[in-house]
């Protein structure tokens, strides 16, 4: 989770939107070859259920803990579009935590059954895991793993710390075989409201029936020839911090490679932090505001639009890197 930022600005500035037009999937194809996430060719057999357009069987979870309003909205909307959700998110609050994993024994309650609602005591990352080998019946296993909603968004170079992002990129690489994800996230309205506000409710709601149509026309992107060919990939999806009235589109964008957000550690209770049970000290988040780059996720949030952004768990290349810092690098090396 990330901490609001202030609202965009004024939806009279022009810009490209996506339009019906052009489908979301052939964009996002075309924008994804030259980030390593092209698609494998597979043998032609059943249609993935992904690649068609019925009912999915939906692995839903977040990092702010299964209660929070962002995921209930987001359940119910895709139960009314006719999905099978199964919700197993952490028990308490994990924003911040990546995709690190939980070891050991792992407590996990049901607390509901029609939907599905599994409590975890795990990290975010853990619970997708968990829910998909463990909790599902065996004769099934989820199509697609969505996170979300995330109260805050998840963009720029940060993307690293989400327990959001982390969850939907643990079904890409942990699982046998792999299952594509959805990451999904709310900029804050108003910093001083509660998320439970009135506005913050109709926010979540609103953005969860438009992520219900984006899912629909975003889907096929995973799939070519009726197979899942990018079961690796994850569409990190940002909505602004505006009213829903005032998004201006949806548009696909890069990662930024910014960060808006710092963190620093500052020394608490006693002088230079010292008490009996050892010096404490407590994180203070600091904003700043570097450009974004144009096209990017940041960007686009900036400029009042709903942003889809292809990511994976590679952070870099696989090829090994050329040009003038490469050779550098290979210079101080070469005695080694």
């Amino acid at each position: 989770m990330r901490p609001a930022r202030g609202s965009g600005p004024s939806p009279s500035q022009s810009s490209r939107v996506v339009t019906p037009a052009v489908p979301l999937a052939a964009i996002l194809v075309a924008c994804t070859t030259a980030l390593g996430l092209a698609p494998s060719r597979v043998a032609a057999t059943t249609p993935d259920p992904l690649c068609g357009s019925g009912p999915l069987e939906i692995l839903l979870t977040n990092d702010d803990g299964y209660e929070a309003l962002g995921i209930r909205a987001l359940a119910d909307a895709l139960a009314q579009s006719g999905h099978r959700v199964t919700l197993a998110a952490p028990a308490r609050n994990a924003s911040g935590s990546g995709m690190s994993f939980t070891w050991g024994e792992i407590a996990v309650r049901q607390v509901s059954t029609s939907p599905a609602v599994f409590a975890v005591d795990a990290s975010p990352a853990t619970a997708v895991v968990l829910a998909a080998t463990a909790l599902y019946p065996v004769e099934r296993r989820p199509d697609l793993v969505v996170s979300g909603i995330n109260h805050g968004p998840n963009d720029g170079a940060l993307l690293v710390l989400s327990g959001t992002v982390g969850a939907a990129l643990a079904g890409t690489l942990l699982l046998d075989p792999p299952v594509p994800g959805m990451a999904v996230n709310v900029g804050r309205l108003n910093p001083a409201e509660p998320w439970d506000s009135d506005a913050h409710r109709d926010q979540f709601a609103a953005a969860a029936a438009h992520f219900a149509r984006l899912l629909g026309a975003s889907r096929g992107w995973f799939c070519d020839g009726g197979q899942v060919t990018r079961a690796r990939s994850v569409l990190n999806v940002n909505y602004p911090a505006l009213p829903p009235g005032q998004w201006r589109g949806t548009v696909v964008s890069g990662q930024d490679a910014a960060s808006d957000l710092h963190v620093v550690f500052e020394a608490k209770g006693e002088p230079q932090g010292q008490t009996e049970g050892g010096a404490r000290y407590a994180a203070r988040l600091v904003r700043s505001e570097p450009p974004a780059a144009r096209g990017s996720d940041r960007d686009g949030l900036a400029r009042g639009f709903v942003t889809v952004t292809p990511i994976g768990a590679a952070l870099a290349s696989a090829r090994a890197p050329a040009g003038g810092p490469a050779r550098s690098l290979a210079r101080r090396l070469r005695d080694l």
